[in-house]
Formats: C-alpha cells, sequence, structure tokens
C-alpha cells in the first residue's frame, strides 16, 4: 500500500548510517506530489503566455505535458526555467510538500524531534542537455560553514516524475561520508566541484527513483546528477532537515521549524507564514569556504 511510510526501522537508520544514502520506495503517495506538480504547471502556463505574447516564443506548447513542456520553452527562452530555478518559489504546494508528516516522520528518525527545515531547499527542472542542470560531484556541506560539518543535515529527494538513468537521476559514492568534507572548486558550471584527483577510490552508484520514493543523503555524502540524455524534464525537489539546535550554515536564506515539541508554537505551519519569512530572505551566495582554493 503506497503512501504509509512512517519512522524509519532499525536496518535502514544502519543501511544509512553505513552507506550514506538510502532508497525509500513508495514513501509518499501521488496526492502528496500532484499538488506540486500543478503548482508548476501553473507557473509554466503563465511563463508561456506571457512570452508569446511578447514575441519571444512561437506557441506556447500547450498539448506538452509536465515532463516536456519547459524543455521546449526554453529551447527559444530561458525565461521560465529562471524563474523555476531560481530557488524563490514559494507557494503553498511547496510548503505542504516541506511539512508532510510522511518525510517529517523520516526526518525525526535521523535528526530527532526538533526538526528545522533547513535555508537550502530547491525545486530542480533538469532539461534535456542542458549545461547549467549538469551538477558536478559535490557535498552539500561543501556548501555549508565548517561549523556545519559534523552536523546531519538530511537530503530528502523527491522527483516529481521518474527520475532514470535516460533523464539524469542521482550517482552516489557510498561511505564515503565517513571521510569528511572533500576539497571542492568553482567549477565552469556554475557549481562546486570535488576534483578527480580530489575523488574517494569507490565505486559510485547510479540510484534510479520512481515517482512516489525518496532518496536520503547526508550532506557528507558526494553525489552529482548525470546527463539527461532523454527528451524529458527531470522534475525533482531537494528537501533539507536538520536537529532545529545545530547552525544551518548556510546563509542569508531563512530556515523554518517544522516540527517542535519544545517549541511548539514556534513551529510554521501555514503557507502565509512560509511565504513571509522566504520573502525576507532572498536566495543568494552564502559563505564561499573555498574562496582561497580558486
Amino acid at each position: 500500500m503506497r503512501g504509509i511510510m512512517k519512522k524509519l526501522n532499525k536496518m535502514q537508520i544502519q543501511d544509512f548510517n553505513e552507506c550514506g544514502y538510502l532508497l525509500i520506495e513508495d514513501a509518499l503517495a501521488p496526492e502528496d506530489l500532484k499538488p506540486l506538480i500543478t503548482e508548476f504547471e501553473a507557473i509554466v502556463d503563465e511563463g508561456a503566455a506571457q512570452l508569446y505574447a511578447d514575441g519571444e516564443i512561437d506557441s506556447e506548447f500547450k498539448s506538452e505535458g509536465f515532463d516536456t513542456r519547459l524543455a521546449k520553452i526554453t529551447e527559444q527562452s530561458n525565461a521560465v526555467f529562471q524563474n523555476v530555478f531560481s530557488g524563490v518559489h514559494t507557494g503553498p504546494a511547496l510548503f505542504d510538500l516541506l511539512v508532510n508528516p510522511k518525510l517529517l516522520d523520516i526526518a525525526e528518525t535521523l535528526v530527532g524531534p526538533e526538526i528545522m527545515c533547513h535555508p537550502a531547499y530547491r525545486v530542480r527542472p533538469k532539461l534535456p542537455e542542458h549545461e547549467r542542470t549538469l551538477v558536478p560531484w559535490h557535498q552539500d556541506a561543501g556548501y555549508m560553514e565548517p561549523k556545519c560539518d559534523s552536523v546531519l543535515q538530511l537530503t530528502i529527494w523527491i522527483p516529481l516524475i521518474d527520475a532514470t538513468v535516460e533523464n539524469g537521476c542521482l550517482e552516489v559514492i557510498p561511505h564515503a561520508h565517513r571521510d569528511g568534507v572533500f576539497q571542492h572548486r568553482h567549477s565552469e558550471r556554475f557549481y562546486l566541484e570535488i576534483p578527480d584527483d580530489k575523488l574517494p577510490d569507490v565505486n559510485p552508484v547510479v540510484v534510479p527513483v520512481k515517482f512516489g520514493s525518496v532518496l536520503l543523503l547526508t550532506n557528507l555524502t558526494p553525489h552529482r546528477s548525470i546527463p539527461n540524455v532523454s527528451n524529458q524534464v527531470r522534475w525533482s525537489v531537494d528537501s533539507r532537515y536538520q536537529d532545529a539546535a545545530q547552525p544551518t550554515g548556510y546563509q542569508p536564506e531563512a530556515g523554518f521549524l517544522a516540527r517542535s515539541k519544545l517549541k511548539p508554537d514556534a513551529v510554521v505551519t501555514t503557507p502565509e507564514e512560509f511565504k513571509q519569512i522566504r520573502d525576507q530572505h532572498q536566495p543568494g551566495p552564502g559563505p564561499n569556504r573555498w574562496a582561497k582554493n580558486d
């Protein structure tokens, strides 16, 4: 039966701690994900209509589906893609997914009952053969301040369509999270990357993730997204959670308290409050711990 996942069992916790990642099949039901899909379909539709009215594209591509329309639009204009990829979206369906009890139950097993939704959540449309969405080998900890290296900042990676080898699922290096933060440098593709000669000598694992399933990663797990050689847009959400008492290490963006027994009145419970918090702290570059290595 789909969508009845609760807290992780001992075997799952052991596997996660040993490997640095864990695939959970059927963690979410379609009704958990469809509102966010609808929310982004509306954004794409509105953007396409405006671009067409302005003469920037020669079609609104209304016959295309959620998994192809943005790619068709982006062939003629980057505007809608940039709007979605920017990280500024604060819609109610995104908030509802971030605080979905099924995700918070998983997070609580690993980070404890005081749960901060980390500032660096993202919605990622990975376009076919698109350089901006080809993410190189990195650790999420590479983007955070060093004081957070010992804090578990849990990523729950959520595909909004089946993430396959063809459309650019993730690839991870198991066990390497136990070796701390590897050296990173700025890549030519807008991201931090671990240079090839600094990667651990461990065989990577490609991890396809079906719609409704989720992939857990530690902030120290080296991973990348492989090329999208399909005609699909591989939509996904990076949601991140940690112990609310620990620093997030990612400014100027703001996280929010998602679950708490100690401070229940401080838990953010409405999309309006979520939007207000996010609008006050727009995404931007955080501290650059690797500047001296450029």
